[in-house]
């Protein structure tokens, strides 16, 4: 058995003992390690050590036991601390904030367990990153954890820095390279972005091992919660109009530097797949492949999703995260945007979906404010929605972690083709 089967083989003996006591050297014992060969392999597939790997996913946990009832008492005792103070120290070093605080102000979500044979997964100590801050001249301000506003997930690879900086890891220098490129240029173009700030020797970004690090401007104001388009669908109009301006500025740019994808090719790999989870018409790829030559295509987000888009006292003040900028058809970017932001309130109970044909509408419109669709665009908006949940279906239904995606995207797309009837 190779070192990452091994691994994979502890995390989830952890990840079903997490209300046991876990003793690091029977850990070593079931991995047939010494102690110090053990946490280094450990430490060097997770990034971090296994005592703080089992603190960190009972933390998480315990957000998740409380956001459902449990009481803060109970959920102290169920993972092994001793006393409500222990567990309160801990949650407050590990969140920045109070159990009760925390709770006000996001939903905790089910936790996903950890497959490092599926994927790469990296997580990286604050005291390391701590460390490594003086090469931007900022050890003395303190790292945050990062939430998103709309599932109460902690990101796993962006930390606050002090109040005015963002610090972002990756170990895909292709991803780092796009996210700088990107941002450097659209700040020559005027458009509000989160300023790439230079390492003390010039660089733009760290090289620290395998991982890549880059400091960032942090724009003022929060992720976009979409229980607030919902409640005020004329957000989206703000959206749409801002999409068109950043696709102008996309448009001046090398797409020979970018990905080129074609999601016709895509959707129709995906579709014998899922083609018997929901009844498309039986022209469905015919129709599509009609029209799709005829759709401008350019340099997109890629990922326009609540959590990308900040702003502040209702007014826009930026799209972040560039990572999977791609050379894509542009009416991608609004159907994407469509679908994410019905994802993150389809299974909310306070939420009316049929809104979400209304937030639709002033998407598209507000993009036409800046730049008109042709016909083709806009009969191909329905085409474009259906593929994207395909491909996603197909895409997330590789992955332990995403089984509750998987699930949500094939509601939806039975609910839009419904709703839209095209």
């Amino acid at each position: 058995m190779d070192n990452r089967k091994i691994i994979q083989n502890i995390l989830d003996y952890i990840e079903n003992n997490l209300k046991a006591e876990i003793n690091i050297n029977e850990l070593c014992d079931m991995a047939g390690y010494s102690y110090v060969h053990f946490c280094r392999l450990f430490s060097y597939y997770i990034g971090i050590s296994p005592s703080e790997y089992i603190r960190r996913r009972r933390l998480i946990y315990a957000v998740y036991d409380m956001s459902n009832g449990m009481t803060k008492v109970d959920i102290a005792l169920s993972y092994g601390f001793e006393t409500h103070a222990g567990f309160y120290k801990a949650f407050k070093r590990e969140f920045n904030c109070s159990p009760s605080e925390f709770i006000k102000s996001y939903k905790g979500e089910k936790p996903y367990k950890i497959n490092i044979l599926q994927e790469e997964h990296i997580m990286i100590s604050k005291n390391k990153m701590q460390k490594l801050l003086h090469h931007w001249n900022l050890q003395s301000d303190c790292i945050g954890n990062i939430y998103n506003e709309n599932t109460g997930r902690q990101s796993e690879n962006t930390y606050h820095i002090g109040d005015d900086y963002i610090i972002k890891f990756s170990a895909n220098y292709g991803s780092i390279k796009n996210s700088i490129s990107i941002t450097n240029s659209l700040a020559k173009s005027n458009l509000p972005v989160a300023e790439i700030i230079k390492t003390d020797d010039g660089s733009d970004y760290l090289q620290d091992g395998e991982l890549y690090f880059i400091v960032t401007k942090r724009i003022n104001g929060s992720q976009l919660k979409c229980e607030d388009i919902f409640k005020h669908t004329d957000i989206a109009y703000q959206i749409g109009s801002n999409i068109a301006r950043l696709h102008k500025a996309l448009k001046t740019f090398d797409e020979s530097n970018y990905n080129r994808t074609d999601i016709l090719g895509d959707v129709k790999s995906a579709l014998p797949k899922v083609q018997n989870l929901v009844k498309l018409s039986d022209g469905f790829l015919e129709d599509f492949s009609a029209i799709f030559d005829k759709l401008p295509a350019q340099i997109i987000h890629r990922d326009i999703n609540p959590s990308n888009m900040i702003f502040d006292k209702g007014k826009f003040k930026g799209f972040i995260d560039f990572d999977l900028t791609e050379v894509n058809v542009r009416i991608f970017d609004i159907c994407y945007c469509a679908t994410a932001i019905l994802s993150e309130c389809f299974n909310n109970a306070n939420i009316d979906k049929s809104k979400w044909l209304e937030i639709f509408y002033y998407l598209v419109k507000g993009y036409e404010r800046i730049t008109p669709l042709s016909k083709y665009e806009k009969q191909a908006l329905p085409y474009v929605i259906y593929s994207i949940h395909i491909i996603c279906i197909v895409y997330f239904s590789q992955y332990d972690k995403f089984d509750n995606l998987t699930k949500i995207n094939m509601d939806m797309l039975k609910w839009i083709v419904n709703e839209l009837k095209v």
